[in-house]
């Protein structure tokens, strides 16, 4: 198996020794070829002031003492950092250095590790920084600290298990994705934790949950949301929210009220119109809203024993539906079935005195309107896009006909609204 290249990243500083200078230099400089030598790397990056860059010059004195040599610009380089206080700074040289590394030399494959022990206090604050964010390997030297520092001889490598809080930074940015409806995202984050501790079957249940729901998949988002312990540690801010979402799937899954299955289906329905909004998918959402508006008028029909996919007669008749209306459906019978759409379930509850109808009547101008920009749409019919205006208006009808479709709407909307994490 072919090896990565090691890079060594290492801060310099010019020692503590404060009563000479150069012996200093020297004695930093032994500690940095401690570590090099035992190290191996094929590539060492100094980042140095203008100072401490002669801290490198005792370091090459080393080599060639050992009979061995270390080359600048062969074996090593150095990116000099004149703002050796200043956080942002140090960090961002490093960073850029990394993305050399890793992105910009795309034909090697390297394994960067990150040495802190020297230079400033603000220098190595950002280098650890640096190697958490990017999950680089971050060491420094110990040893015999009976002296204030490390003593020469007694100089161990520190490897720094950083992992946990590598995952701690993970989970939040895999809390960002679940807020932003990137449940697939979330999931895939998921593999790069490694703490033991953190419950990580039951969060992939619940983002696996939800991805399913997104796309009106209620079996699936049920069985796993079920799986998930909502009194786990991490789940703890929204554990009330999945309670109520865990009660409309059930609903959803076993209510033996047609209607009330309906209902939380629609609620779904029109949760993910507004989530497809937040993102600016407008045509989208409003496609959603579109299906919506038809379901109100279907779930408002099948209290009248009436489908839309194939009005009965005889069930019109029952209804006292007048014979000119009777015989306005029979016209567009086909294949022995009166099949309606949106407009034509509106106007049956009209006909059968229902307080949908009439919204839509009253409202007519309006609602035609806005389903003429959704059919002329570039997800429907036509090549427009859709705004935000558009779907405000869409959603204002859809939820005042949801309202009046059942007392209890805004109960359902609330308990199939997605669980959010609290990242304030």
């Amino acid at each position: 198996m072919k090896r990565k290249e090691v890079i060594l990243f290492m801060t310099v500083g010019t020692g503590t020794n404060l009563s000479s200078n150069e012996e200093s230099s020297k004695d930093l400089a032994q500690k940095l070829y401690y570590t090099i030598d035992k190290m191996r790397p094929n590539h060492v990056v100094f980042f140095a002031s203008d100072k401490s860059k002669e801290t490198i010059g005792y370091i090459e004195d080393l080599f060639v003492r050992d009979n061995d040599e270390f080359i600048e610009g062969e074996d090593y380089q150095i990116v000099e950092i004149t703002a050796i206080d200043d956080l942002n700074t140090c960090f961002e040289t490093y960073e850029q250095k990394l993305w050399e590394f890793d992105y910009a030399d795309n034909k090697k494959d390297y394994q960067i590790i990150m040495d802190y022990t020297s230079g400033t206090k603000t220098m190595s604050a950002a280098m650890a920084s640096c190697g958490i964010f990017y999950s680089k390997d971050l060491i420094s030297i110990g040893g015999d600290r009976s002296t204030g520092e490390v003593s020469r001889g007694t100089e161990i490598i520190n490897y720094q298990n950083i992992y946990k809080i590598h995952d701690k930074f993970l989970l939040t940015r895999i809390r960002y994705n679940f807020d932003a409806n990137r449940f697939m995202a979330s999931i895939e984050m998921m593999n790069y934790i490694v703490d033991l501790n953190i419950h990580k079957e039951s969060l992939i249940h619940l983002f696996k949950s939800y991805y399913a729901w997104d796309n009106m998949d209620f079996e699936e988002a049920y069985n796993h949301l079920r799986q998930v312990d909502a009194n786990q540690m991490e789940l703890n801010d929204i554990k009330n929210d999945i309670k109520f979402n865990l009660k409309a799937l059930g609903n959803i899954m076993n209510s033996r009220s047609v209607n009330l299955k309906n209902c939380y289906i629609l609620a779904s329905l029109i949760n993910n119109s507004i989530r497809r909004s937040e993102e600016f998918k407008y045509d989208d959402a409003i496609a959603r809203l579109y299906r919506s508006l038809e379901l109100i008028a279907q779930i408002e029909l099948t209290k009248y024993n009436l489908k839309s996919s194939d009005i009965k007669v005889s069930t019109l008749k029952e209804n006292n539906v007048s014979d000119e209306f009777i015989a306005e459906l029979e016209k567009i019978r086909e294949d022995g079935k009166i099949r309606i759409g949106l407009e034509k379930d509106f106007l049956l509850l009209n006909e059968l005195g229902n307080e949908l109808g009439k919204y839509y009547i009253e409202n007519k101008s309006k609602i035609k309107n806005l389903t003429k920009k959704r059919n002329n749409s570039i997800l429907a019919h036509g090549l427009d896009s859709l705004t935000k205006k558009d779907f405000d208006e869409f959603l204002d009808i859809v939820l005042n006909l949801s309202y009046t479709l059942d007392k209890d709407m805004k109960k359902f909307l609330k308990q199939t609204k997605f669980a959010k994490f609290d990242l304030d």
